[in-house]
């Protein structure tokens, strides 16, 4: 649902010249021409099965590169420590989030248990999660159908698991680490109706593996999967000798759809680490990019406009003209997550005679 009347402020137009039937779609500065967006960095921890122990969520809206506004957390676990020889000055097992208005983030969780995760005697697990969001909604007035693309660059990550036992008398999947980035895509057409647009995922989990021995008990060893399937993201793919596998920060293209006369599009872009943990001597860490924001990758929601190959335009020079309106989409999935509707811009297309 978008409210119409919304749609009255302007904010200032982008042109781009389309010359012999060709767009000229270089990557805009940050998100959709450069315009506001809403951020939220969150925090939680949790006992598995059972309650969460603690919550919290900074969101920050209509944020712009400059000046640069940023929404940080970091929780201290009154379980466990910091077993992931990074921020080194932090003792404590942690959950942490950034999220900053120049694109730049990371989240990171570590925590090292060396006792029960609860009361004595409990047989749950902990779980630690740090998330980042970026989200962004905007309608298309345009005539001309146009493809969005968003370009992201994608810090590095790590996932670990620590003191994983070499065998167990009993089956026991408890120590998990998962870092992950992810672009979810709504496209509400001009009828009201809704369809997914482009999606995307990246990342990886570690996890137990166990194999009968025929013993009695089983052979216990660290496992990792890949999420997603562009398998060039994971070329640089590496475990060190402790366990601790990591990926350097990479970049891609994620398509986001394609646009037609007042239709709107919403995506949001999350960053995710997270990881639980049975205790007594065993635990896990994972980051995706600097939770502390000591390494800076900044831009990373670049947005590509195109014409439509189902719009080939007519030979000759066009223009295409980019302006804002400043308005709000109440799209209850995603508000729910930053607990408010983002912002809502609006491109204009137009030919010239």
């Amino acid at each position: 649902m978008v409210s119409r009347k919304a749609l009255a402020r302007t904010t200032a137009s982008f042109f781009f010249v389309l010359s012999s039937g060709t767009l000229y779609a270089d990557i805009l500065p940050f998100g959709v021409i450069g315009s506001p967006i809403d951020l939220s960095a969150n925090v939680s921890e949790a006992i598995l099965p059972g309650s969460t122990v603690f919550q919290d969520s900074k969101p920050l809206f209509g944020t712009t590169p400059d000046p640069k506004l940023s929404a940080q957390l970091l929780h201290i676990s009154e379980k466990g420590v910091n077993g992931s020889g990074r921020s080194t000055n932090i003792n404590g097992a942690f959950a942490s989030s950034l999220a900053e208005s120049n694109g730049n983030g990371g989240v990171g969780v570590s925590q090292l248990i060396f006792g029960s995760p609860a009361d004595p005697g409990q047989n749950v697990v902990r779980q630690l999660v740090g998330q980042s969001l970026w989200t962004q909604t905007f309608v298309y007035n345009g005539i001309p159908t146009v493809d969005i693309t968003l370009h992201l660059n994608i810090p590095a990550l790590q996932v670990q698991l620590i003191g994983v036992p070499p065998n167990r008398d009993n089956p026991s999947f408890t120590e998990t680490a998962e870092a992950s980035a992810r672009v979810d895509t709504v496209i509400t057409h001009a009828d009201g109706s809704f369809s997914k647009g482009g999606s995307f995922e990246f990342g990886l989990r570690e996890f137990e593996t166990q194999i009968p021995d025929g013993t009695g008990t089983f052979l216990n060893f660290a496992d990792v999967d890949f999420i997603g399937t562009d398998g060039p993201l994971f070329a640089s793919f590496v475990c060190n000798f402790v366990g601790a596998c990591n990926i350097n920060s990479v970049s891609t293209n994620v398509n986001l759809g394609v646009l037609h006369t007042g239709e709107t599009l919403a995506y949001v872009y999350t960053l995710t680490a997270q990881g639980t943990t049975h205790g007594f001597e065993r635990g896990y860490d994972a980051f995706l990019g600097d939770p502390f924001g000591a390494q800076v990758i900044g831009d990373n929601l670049g947005i590509t406009v195109a014409l439509a190959a189902e719009d080939v335009p007519e030979p000759g020079s066009f223009a295409l003209v980019l302006s804002g309106f400043i308005g709000f989409l109440l799209w209850d999935k995603y508000a729910a997550r930053v607990r408010r509707a983002p912002s809502t811009h609006s491109i204009v297309a137009r030919r010239s005679e």
